[in-house]
């Protein structure tokens, strides 16, 4: 009977180390590179502000101003009001990843005295966010308007708001 558990435990040995032997012949190894292209940073830089320039209060009521976001043209666009047409456009400097999708957008904040109220902002058209290419070179431009409502009420004086441009990678 000790012959034959020896047999038995030299066979299931055997047999053991066969298997191994099969299983580490079924194991191959391959290689790959890894791989990443860093591009720059995008960069905002702001050129000129936006300024609707000078503009009159109404008598009575409200008068409505755009400011076009391609020309910097002042208009009157309801109201009893007089634009001196004297505004700018905001424009903003974009560089980045040469022909890199961009997203952005625009808000402004209400102004420093009463009786000014933003209706609309706009960024590179007649919205207030948008997506885009940068050019091949990397640059791109940012144009900024909007419409304010401007009522008989408001404080005569230089008034300010903080205008926040966003822009990142798609």
């Amino acid at each position: 009977m000790k012959t034959q558990t020896a047999i038995k435990t030299l066979v299931i040995g055997f047999v053991l180390l066969v298997m191994s032997a099969i299983a580490g012949a079924q194991v191959t190894d391959t290689s790959g590179v890894a791989s990443v292209n860093v591009q720059p940073a995008i960069t905002l830089s702001l050129v000129t502000s936006p300024s609707w320039g000078k503009v009159v209060c109404p008598p009575s009521g409200t008068a409505r101003y755009a400011l076009d976001y391609a020309t910097g043209a002042v208009t009157v666009v309801s109201g009893d009001g007089y634009a001196f047409n004297d505004g700018q456009s905001g424009q903003y400097s974009v560089t980045g990843a040469p022909s890199a999708p961009v997203s952005f957008s625009v808000s402004i904040g209400a102004f420093s005295g009463a009786g000014i109220t933003v209706v609309h902002s706009y960024i590179n058209g007649t919205s207030s966010s948008g997506t885009d290419t940068l050019a091949g070179d990397g640059t791109f431009t940012l144009k900024v308007g909007g419409v304010i409502d401007v009522a008989s009420t408001a404080d005569v004086a230089n008034q300010t708001a903080t205008v926040t441009v966003t822009i990142d990678y798609q």
